[in-house]
């Protein structure tokens, strides 16, 4: 009885050795697959017998083959996969954003501002020459088509994020939806056993699904007792066993460039913290308080202010005899802080020059504005009538709600001084520049028109040239309206805040490669084929084989002995 049973101890041990031989064939074979997780026999001692007073051991028996795998090591992984990716995201965007701001060519928008300011300087030194004024106009539409290309831009990047948004919601239900049939196979394969062999093979594709939707969004995978993984993002559930939520991209109603992704099945927004999701994400707003195109409005929007605020103290070489200005008064008989929110107005008042050619005589006006915050405030009404009470010259407000003025012979003309108010900026008379942001930014019409128009003296029509000076200043020296600062300090402030953003991100992203590829080879290995360690197994396995037929071969010639004894 005893030798029969050696004989069923060492066929086990054969099916154990062939099993493991196989097992580091497939290793071996599988060394440079992508994705492919080492393989091992897990053995255990077969259960005994009792021979009288003695428990006899029947060998071994293979309980399972497993990968090789590290889970938490898998999840810290993949977690840090989808930070790099939404640091690789705005690493991309940087890129984009950091060569419209060109401060490293020689059309950089630094040298854009001292060129413009240069040009005033020349009209300082040349007032009658109508060649260098047609500069300064060209050097201000410069500036306005720099501004409003950078805007363009970062709107067309964010359009592009947009529609990559969708492409990536698809890839994730395509990942999902793959997801979800391995587990269905995983689960029918390995029939729920613990302990259980890994499903060779569907194991390494989901592990690889996975490792491609964690670079997609932030996602945190738990395996189930049964073999299948329940994948969450942000705390909802994406997929459990064969169960996937559908994914769909919406546009907001009150947002045309808004954009969400939400769960099909209950219309909720998906929390979204990693990933290239979450990058593009942040790209396609390019309106928030955060981002460039924020920066560069604020800046447009700054020397419009100066410039426009110093343009309006002055005259040009003519008066006017007509003049519409740029912007819409919405509310005329309220104060025009309120109907004007984004204007810089205060307690003041500008001056109205009136020349009469038939008579040569001028007359200066003065008309007051009062800004206190109170209900009783100057409205656009009460400017109104104030100009038409000067003779000579009425006011209006066209059909589209603009200002306009005009003298009432064609012996009358007209000019501005000493806008201490800021209104007539408010209104965009006389100013340099129309427009509120980077998108819309230009040089006013008139003045491409009449280049004469530009607002060269501070003293009178075509007297002397102090606001050309001031104008050439403008943008260097602090201002009022800017609490104290220059243009230049600002513009210097906001590429330095970019440029240390765009260092420090690409310091982010740096780190998390390398931290990452440390991971990653830690998991390789762990999880990875080593050739020399599979050459030892199959060494091992090879002895132990030899050894087991060098048993049979000797049982069998002691079972011959005995047969033949009897």
């Amino acid at each position: 009885m005893s030798l029969f049973s050696a004989v069923q101890t060492a066929a086990t041990s054969l099916q154990v050795t062939q099993l493991g031989l196989q097992t580091v064939g497939n290793n071996i074979a599988n060394a440079n697959t992508p994705g492919y997780i080492r393989q091992q026999v897990i053995q255990a001692p077969a259960a005994g017998y009792k021979l009288g007073n003695a428990v006899v051991g029947l060998g071994v028996r293979a309980q399972s083959v497993e990968q090789v795998v590290d889970e938490t090591l898998l999840a810290r992984l993949r977690k840090t996969t989808s930070e790099l990716a939404l640091q690789e995201q705005r690493e991309f965007e940087n890129v984009n954003q950091e060569a419209m701001l060109n401060e490293l060519t020689d059309r950089d928008f630094s040298s854009m501002l001292n060129r413009f300011s240069t040009s005033f300087q020349e009209i300082a030194n040349q007032p009658n020459s109508e060649a260098v004024k047609i500069l300064a106009l060209r050097r201000g539409q410069e500036i306005a088509s720099q501004l409003r290309g950078m805007s363009e831009g970062i709107n067309e990047s964010a359009a592009n994020a947009r529609r990559s948004i969708r492409d990536v919601t698809a890839d994730i239900n395509r990942l999902a939806k793959e997801i979800g049939v391995l587990n269905t196979r995983i689960v029918e394969l390995e029939g729920g056993l613990d302990p259980r062999s890994s499903a060779v093979g569907l194991r390494d594709a989901r592990i690889k699904a996975l490792d491609e939707l964690s670079s997609l969004v932030n996602v945190d995978a738990s395996e189930q007792r049964d073999g299948s993984v329940t994948v969450f993002i942000g705390g909802d559930f994406l997929l459990a066993s064969s169960l996937v939520r559908e994914l769909k991209v919406q546009v907001l109603e009150n947002d045309p460039k808004g954009i969400e992704v939400r769960f099909v099945d209950t219309d909720s927004q998906i929390p979204i913290s990693g990933g290239k999701l979450a990058g593009l994400y942040e790209a396609a707003q390019p309106s928030r308080p955060d981002g460039l195109l924020a920066k560069i409005d604020n800046l447009a929007r700054d020397i419009i202010r100066v410039v426009n605020f110093v343009h309006s103290q002055g005259q040009g070489s003519r008066g006017f005899r007509d003049t519409v200005g740029e912007v819409t008064v919405l509310k005329q008989d309220q104060p025009i802080e309120i109907g004007n929110p984004n204007a810089d107005i205060q307690s003041g008042s500008f001056w109205i020059t009136v020349a009469d050619e038939a008579t040569s005589t001028k007359r200066s006006i003065e008309i007051p504005v009062v800004q206190l915050g109170l209900p009783n405030d100057s409205s656009p009404s009460q400017i109104i009538a104030a100009i038409n009470n000067i003779d000579g010259i009425s006011a209006s407000l066209t059909n589209d709600g603009k200002l306009q003025i005009k003298s009432d012979s064609p012996a009358i003309s007209f000019s501005f001084a000493k806008d201490t108010s800021g209104v007539l900026s408010a209104f965009g008379i006389n100013t340099f520049f129309k427009g509120n942001s980077a998108l819309d930014i230009e040089v006013r019409s008139a003045l491409l028109n009449d280049p004469s128009a530009i607002a060269a003296s501070s003293a009178g029509v075509g007297v002397g040239t102090d606001n050309a000076i001031a104008l050439a200043r403008a943008l260097s020296e602090g201002h009022p309206v800017l609490d104290g600062r220059s243009v230049n300090d600002l513009y210097q402030e906001m590429y330095s805040d970019s440029i240390r953003t765009i260092n420090e991100q690409k310091g982010i992203a740096s780190g998390l490669r390398d931290f990452r590829q440390a991971l990653e080879s830690e998991h390789l290995r762990i999880s990875g084929v080593n050739l020399d360690e599979e050459a030892v197994k199959m060494m091992s396995y090879q002895r132990s084989f030899q050894a087991t037929s060098k048993l049979i071969s000797t049982v069998a010639d002691l079972l011959e002995t005995l047969i033949n004894m009897v």
